[in-house]
């Protein structure tokens, strides 16, 4: 789980899927379904507030 601080607020974000969360416990919720099932959850995605992109992430859709 990556900390991301914007605008002076602490996110937590899905190191495999890069979806940005205001808990640590959603963003690990992610974290685990993204790399048990490689997809992403809409239950739990449904309730980020973004996305970082950063190189190195899992691009899901890439053809990789």
């Amino acid at each position: 789980m990556l900390r991301v601080t914007l605008r002076g607020q602490t996110y937590f974000a899905c190191e495999a899927c890069g979806m940005i969360y205001e808990g640590a416990e959603l963003a690990s919720s992610c974290e685990a379904w993204c790399t048990s099932h490689g997809s992403c959850n809409l239950e739990i995605t449904s309730q980020s507030v973004g996305r970082v992109s950063r190189s190195g992430l899992r691009q899901r859709g890439s053809g990789s």
